[in-house]
């Protein structure tokens, strides 16, 4: 006769207690943000822009699927996005799906909290910033984790009803993001090892039906897709370098040792996942013989019979995944996905972000919850290690989350209080005209660096591609701005152009032209509270006065 073992200490009640009080500092972290993320960059409103349109022609002009466009057009047209904060709760309802979508993979395989995930990803304070950025990197993370949910539910029983929501699941996500193709294609991967294990043919073949769906839902976008593989201004190349730099961004928070954490964890799912698959090998799989019940005494930390998971209802609900085959599963995901990524990057050809990086963490995260059992952490130690995690990750989110991730509409309410309609006003370099053409309404002209015609996404075709071109285009800027200087009116520069002095001469022809024919050129003060992020941090200077004896 077998024995259950013991409930283990993380899944029993109070586990559970603590992990869902974690979830509500995550869901706490997300509504500081809510209230502090303040203007939309110029890639959010490209997103809104492209969702007014209505129009699912021009919604592929974006380097996404159309399904968060769609999303927000709806959204809109419920009445819901008439300011900047109402549509920024759509984010916000992002970031606490991806919370709630966190607990998934792992109450579907060990019936035990997420912790791995909870404390890595979901206390990220840099990973929280990205997901509820109104952009695609959020919702596509969001249905990977529902995907790979729906994959644990197939492959504990493979019936048509499962392989229906797992295909759909799969369908949402590369509707998404393009590179969610590549994720789902490692969670194929993984199934199909498992039921190699199994021998199950049956359940293989519904995993590939699920896969040609995903698949065929792509075909629309072929042409797309091929214009913007033939665009060598969007695409200049992947650096690798750079992409383990925006990696570590990601990782590294609160502190830059967590990447060890990060990196510890993936080594521990991938050998495990190894020595499962020889030892499940070698043996046969002998386990798939036994009885349900056999399966879930020995199970040990993966889920034994105990008042906290009674047997029956919860067999009949999840079927069962053995440790092994989580372990093999767990492990196939994460290596295809870390190699399989990096691969796309390198063919996109495009420059890297750290929300790049989002979907892959997602994955990774949930990976670690299949792949490890808490076990070999003796239990006095494990409330110690979570308190450290919290103590670390909440202040630093705190103060993180206070981040606006555009202060163009506080240069845009500065920028109105003196403007005259007979100024001028120059935003550099270009593609911030997305942003302020959305926030400004002035009288006064402007045009961007170099002039584009059309702000209201982002018009590649439109910029100049060689260095001559370039000049030549920006040459009637440079004379509207002496032709408004001469006329005692001011120009205003709107983003980033340094100011020559005695010992640093400006980085570009046009601050070099303002600087030598304007009397006065100076920077505007801007009083903000709080930080800016970095990638539309911008700023306000003025040049007055023309000044006869500029060379």
């Amino acid at each position: 006769m077998t024995t259950a073992a013991p409930a283990p200490i993380h899944s029993g009640r109070t586990g559970w207690l603590a992990a869902g009080l974690v979830t509500l500092v995550i869901l706490g972290l997300h509504g500081w943000l809510l209230f502090h993320a303040g203007a939309f960059c110029g890639d959010e409103v490209n997103v809104i822009n492209l969702a007014g349109t209505h129009s699912l022609s021009a919604m592929t002009r974006d380097s996404f699927p159309v399904l968060l466009p769609v999303l927000v057009g709806g959204w809109q047209t419920l009445g819901l996005g008439g300011t900047d904060l109402s549509l920024r709760r759509l984010g916000f309802l992002v970031g606490m799906g991806l919370a709630g979508a966190l607990w998934l993979p792992a109450l579907a395989t060990r019936r035990a909290p997420p912790w791995f995930s909870l404390m890595l990803l979901g206390l990220n304070g840099t990973a929280i910033f990205w997901t509820d950025y109104l952009r695609a990197y959020g919702l596509g993370s969001l249905l990977l984790l529902l995907t790979l949910s729906a994959m644990c539910f197939l492959l504990q029983q493979p019936t048509w009803q499962r392989t229906g929501i797992l295909g759909l699941a799969a369908v949402l996500s590369v509707q998404t993001l393009y590179q969610n193709a590549v994720f789902f294609a490692a969670m194929a991967l993984g199934g199909w090892l498992v039921c190699w294990l199994r021998r199950d043919k049956s359940a293989a073949w519904k995993i590939l039906a699920a896969a040609l769906a995903a698949a065929v839902s792509l075909l629309p976008y072929l042409g797309p897709v091929w214009r913007w593989q033939q665009g060598t201004t969007i695409r200049p190349g992947f650096a690798f370098q750079a992409a383990l730099d925006n990696l570590h961004t990601m990782l590294a928070f609160p502190l830059p040792q967590y990447v060890w954490l990060w990196g510890g964890a993936g080594l521990a799912v991938m050998g495990l996942g190894l020595v499962a698959w020889i030892r499940s090998s070698a043996s046969g799989n002998e386990s798939r013989n036994l009885t349900p019940g056999t399966q879930l005494e020995t199970a040990g930390n993966w889920g034994p019979e105990s008042p906290q998971n009674p047997p029956t209802k919860m067999s009949a609900l999840y079927g069962t995944l053995t440790p092994a085959e989580c372990q093999v599963f767990a492990a196939a995901v994460l290596c295809s996905s870390l190699a399989g990524y990096f691969v796309f990057l390198h063919l996109a050809a495009l420059i890297t972000s750290p929300w790049y990086f989002l979907p892959l963490l997602a994955v990774s995260a949930a990976c670690f919850d299949l792949g490890i059992s808490l076990s070999a952490l003796p239990g006095r130690l494990r409330p110690v290690a979570w308190g450290i995690l919290i103590g670390t990750a909440v202040p630093f989110g705190v103060r993180d989350l206070n981040c606006r991730f555009s202060n163009m509409d506080l240069v845009v309410n500065r920028l109105s209080q003196e403007i005259s309609p007979q100024d001028y006003v120059v935003v550099t370099p270009w593609y911030l005209g997305i942003s302020f053409h959305h926030y400004y309404h002035g009288a006064a002209a402007w045009d961007s660096l170099p002039p584009v015609a059309d702000h209201s996404t982002y018009r590649f075709d439109l910029v100049p591609a060689s260095a001559p071109d370039l000049a030549r285009a920006s040459q009637p800027v440079l004379g509207r701005i002496a032709d408004t200087l001469r006329a005692g009116h001011r120009v205003w520069v709107v983003g980033w152009m340094s100011i020559p002095t005695l010992h640093h001469a400006a980085a570009t022809v046009e601050g070099r032209f303002l600087a030598g024919h304007s009397q006065s050129f100076a920077a505007v003060d801007l009083p903000i509270k709080g930080r800016t992020s970095d990638y539309e941090d911008v700023s306000l200077l003025r040049g007055e006065g023309w000044n006869t004896n500029s060379p």
